[in-house]
């Protein structure tokens, strides 16, 4: 058995329209979970799970609709090679949270402009959610989004960044032909 919080806002998301995600999840893990939904307390049970890595995978899809990701985007966690990271921007910035609310704009931008431009070149997903942020992605993809996170959460222009993401998207390209 396995636990896992998530925001009370976003059990709703976890469960779906009539228990639609919960029961999608439930179908191609082929393991059941438990929503509580006053407290957010997830429970997986992986008594049943034919593959070891099953509840493991489960738990991440969990965390990732926890941390804003719609449940489409978090079942790229079900793939092989594809991981959740999340970044407590607390680690950062500490309870100021005028300092919080500017780290969280730079990472977004202008109408989500620069949270696109991370995901669009380093092809991994991006949820800025409450003082986290959250990737999915293969460990390349992870690599560059960390790495172009990080750059703004030190102070570098965006624009270092979008130059920084430009060179490695050649990378990202080369490894998705490797796996071909």
């Amino acid at each position: 058995m396995l636990s896992v919080r998530i925001p009370q806002d976003r059990v709703g998301v976890l469960i779906g329209t009539h228990g639609s995600t919960k029961a999608e999840i439930e179908k191609i893990s082929g393991l059941k979970i438990e929503v509580d939904s006053e407290t957010g307390e997830v429970i997986i049970d992986g008594t049943s799970a034919s593959d070891p890595e099953m509840p493991l995978k489960v738990r991440e899809v969990v965390r990732a609709i926890g941390r804003g990701f719609s449940p489409k985007k978090a079942y790229r966690l079900f793939d092989s090679g594809v991981y959740l990271e999340i970044i407590d921007l607390k680690d950062f910035v500490g309870k100021n949270s005028k300092r919080m609310k500017t780290v969280r704009a730079r990472l977004i931008g202008t109408n989500g402009k620069t949270r696109r431009i991370i995901e669009e070149l380093s092809e991994a997903e991006v949820s800025i959610y409450g003082n986290t942020v959250a990737i999915i992605g293969d460990y390349l993809q992870l690599d560059i989004s960390r790495n172009s996170i990080m750059m703004i959460l030190n102070g570098n222009q965006h624009g270092t960044v979008y130059k920084y993401l430009e060179r490695r998207r050649k990378d990202v390209h080369l490894s998705r032909l490797d796996s071909i």
